[in-house]
């Protein structure tokens, strides 16, 4: 007799298929904060070194006017400066900031973070940045912006309360390391994915998942920076100079405006540059940057010598996908 046909071999197990270029990986890369914020800062280096004139019409636009009303403003941490001599023992207590110019501040330094960001995001993909499209953008990111600011509302009501400026300002601080590495993201979130509200704000705070040390320490250093010099060079508007004197006597005033202005004018610059550099770069570990950097970079992915303006880091994501 015939003996039985042998059992068909066992398929071998079905390897997981890989993900699609449009859904995003649920177990985000691990990178180390350091790495991220060195890759954040140098992107952030060759993103305004490619696009310098664009970015200087930008600053001189509206962050050039945000840095000469900061630095007018009253410097909160010290007495006013007079040229008659008290005989008062006590100092006199420190100047109180106006809230309309604390209001208009702000509303500046967002529209310059509107037209900032939307600028970086196409000169992050190599994209042309005009600054006519930059600027046109502007009233509808800023109204995301504010919506979007909401939730920190009350850090803006304390300047309100009957407490004394350092406690204030400390209150303010505190309120604002708490919610840097959950919220920082959040602007950019607005301006580049056109959503506000509660939206941007769960997406900065998914994106900082791994990423948070990065986002503070991005933080304290430009924070840190924009407060000294406020500090250093705060309450220009109060100087007094002897004007029989002539340019001897008002060198040192205008000296200190125009430095003072200089470095306020870079800091915010590269703040705001490097916010938006990170949330791409957490977008990327996240694998949400695949299937915009496909259709980015479908037909070449070719360097050209002179071409400093694409980030390399997000293209290296392709290469080792999937």
């Amino acid at each position: 007799m015939d003996s039985p046909p042998p059992p068909p071999p066992s398929l071998p197990p079905a390897s997981p298929l890989p993900l699609p270029p449009w859904r995003p990986d649920p177990s985000p890369a691990v990178l180390p904060w350091p790495d991220l914020l060195a890759g954040a800062a140098a992107a952030t280096r060759r993103l305004i070194a490619a696009h310098s004139r664009h970015f200087l019409a930008l600053s001189s636009l509206l962050l050039l006017p945000l840095s000469l009303l900061l630095l007018s403003l009253p410097a909160p941490f010290l007495p006013p400066v007079s040229p008659s001599v008290s005989l008062r023992s006590t100092p006199p207590p420190p100047q109180a900031l106006p809230l309309p110019l604390l209001a208009a501040a702000a509303l500046l330094y967002l529209a310059a973070f509107a037209a900032a960001a939307a600028s970086a995001h196409a000169g992050f993909f190599g994209r042309p940045v005009k600054l006519l499209a930059s600027l046109l953008s502007v009233p509808a990111s800023l109204l995301r912006l504010l919506l979007t600011a909401l939730p920190a509302a009350p850090l803006l009501l304390l300047p309100l309360l009957p407490l004394p400026f350092p406690l204030t300002a400390a209150l303010a601080v505190l309120g604002l390391l708490l919610l840097v590495p959950f919220w920082s993201l959040a602007g950019a979130a607005a301006v580049v994915e056109s959503s506000a509200g509660v939206s941007p704000l769960r997406q900065s705070c998914r994106l900082l998942n791994g990423a948070r040390l990065a986002a503070l320490s991005a933080f304290l250093v430009f924070g840190a920076g924009i407060g000294v010099t406020l500090w250093g060079f705060g309450g220009v508007a109060a100087e007094t100079y002897d004007a029989s004197a002539g340019w001897a006597g008002m060198a040192p005033v205008v000296v200190k405006a125009v430095v003072g202005t200089a470095v306020l004018v870079v800091l915010m610059l590269y703040g705001m540059v490097t916010n938006v550099v990170l949330y791409m770069h957490c977008r990327a570990l996240h694998g949400e940057l695949t299937g915009e950097i496909y259709n980015e970079f479908a037909n070449s992915y070719v360097f050209l010598p002179f071409d400093e303006g694409k980030d390399r880091h997000v293209v290296s994501v392709v290469t080792v996908w999937p």
